[in-house]
């Protein structure tokens, strides 16, 4: 589903960000912001809800179109002040693959079309849409991607077409380091490039307490051993369970299938920690927060890829803000964030034994290891505010119109 956020540009502001004109921010015609697909609760959708937040929060009159369903024909339950959303395919019959693709396509041609000089669109992640949009006179064009493009596209989606028009933007916001590296080299002069931070709601731990249960580790989130490695997590596990038989890992998220494909049903077993692993399945969004804060301690063993170095896990700052001790690898930009020992624990990628001693040794000393989850929540608290993030792409519009 493609997400399209509309700013009117003749409304006025009620609050303005520091350093930014906003009565300057558009002159002749609106902003959009443009995605793909809206599925509940996903980390990429939760991202726009974000900035929808932010742009509400400073008094931006918006408007989100929908282009295509999700199989469910999902609606956002969310309400913001000065926002409103508006579904362009509610009169789809029904929804599959095909349908869905279909509207996409059409929905995003449709919407090129009623595109007009002095609008300016906003493309988060990208599709077909990217090359329907970019060519559009007096229409400037910003993108955001938040994993490596050789990792993920759409099928039919020309990537090396995709390369050689980058150059075309005329803004780019990442969320890495090394994604701000390789646009670079795709030929973007660097002040074009903005890292927009990963953002989290701190609303939905607002407030909570730690409910008495069984002391256990928590890992959500897909059971993928190449961008997670969960597969990693148990091993190291396995080596706590020995001097820690009481603790439990629970690995929140879908449970994996029959065949097993990753292959970690067979690694539980074959490690003799049945008994201590709990596969919860797929808990509910509003569930999530009080799951995770219940936890001891929260891990995400993640080893290092293409994947790791460009994007950056949103889970990890749903983590930070429970205020528990969180260990994480050292991978991609998560060391610029946080400090070993200081607001978490970090360990050596692909390596069981250094990744379960940091488990033990925060399950051993409680109250170090929750001074260190405390220190933690204030970085989420600062580096990922989603309404710092939403002043970035709005001091970047306002630069466009001078």
């Amino acid at each position: 589903m493609a997400w399209m956020l509309c700013i009117d540009v003749h409304a006025s502001f009620t609050v303005q960000p520091k350093g930014i004109k906003m009565k300057n921010m558009m002159k002749n015609g609106k902003f959009y912001i443009v995605c793909n697909t809206y599925l509940p609760n996903s980390a990429y959708t939760n991202r726009v809800l974000g900035f929808l937040r932010g742009f509400s929060e400073l008094g931006v009159d918006t408007e989100a179109v929908f282009l295509a369903p999700d199989a469910n024909r999902s609606k956002s339950k969310s309400a913001y002040p000065h926002v409103t959303f508006k579904y362009m395919w509610e009169r789809l019959p029904f929804a599959n693959r095909l349908v869905n693709k279909l509207a996409e396509e059409y929905y995003g041609w449709k919407f090129a079309r009623m595109l007009k000089p002095g609008d300016m669109v906003y493309l988060t992640n990208f599709g077909n849409i990217f090359f329907k949009v970019l060519g559009k006179k007096g229409v400037k064009v910003l993108h955001e991607k938040t994993e490596h493009p050789d990792i993920y596209h759409f099928k039919g989606f020309d990537v090396e077409r995709y390369k050689r028009e980058v150059i075309k933007l005329d803004g780019m916001f990442v969320i890495s380091s090394a994604l701000k590296r390789y646009y670079l080299s795709l030929g973007l002069p660097e002040e074009k490039i903005e890292v927009l931070n990963m953002t989290v709601d701190s609303n939905r731990f607002a407030g909570l307490k730690k409910q008495q249960t069984e002391q256990y580790v928590a890992y959500c989130g897909t059971a993928s051993n190449n961008k997670d490695g969960v597969d990693e997590l148990i091993k190291a596990f396995a080596i706590v369970h020995q001097s820690h038989p009481e603790v439990k890992l629970y690995i929140i998220g879908k449970i994996p299938e029959k065949d097993d494909a990753s292959g970690n049903l067979k690694l539980i077993r074959d490690l003799g920690v049945e008994e201590a692993v709990v596969l919860t399945g797929v808990v509910p969004s509003e569930k999530m927060p009080q799951m995770l804060k219940n936890a001891a301690i929260l891990a995400l063993d993640r080893p290092d890829s293409l994947q790791a170095q460009c994007g950056f896990p949103t889970k990890l700052g749903e983590y930070l803000l429970t205020e528990n001790p969180v260990v994480v690898t050292k991978v991609g930009d998560i060391p610029l964030f946080l400090k070993d020992g200081q607001t978490a624990l970090l360990a050596e990628e692909r390596n069981p034994e250094a990744f379960a001693s940091k488990l033990i040794w925060a399950l051993e000393h409680p109250a170090e290891a929750a001074a260190i989850g405390k220190e933690g929540a204030k970085v989420a608290l600062s580096a990922f505010n989603y309404l710092t993030e939403t002043r970035k792409i709005l001091n970047v519009i306002n630069k466009l119109q001078i």
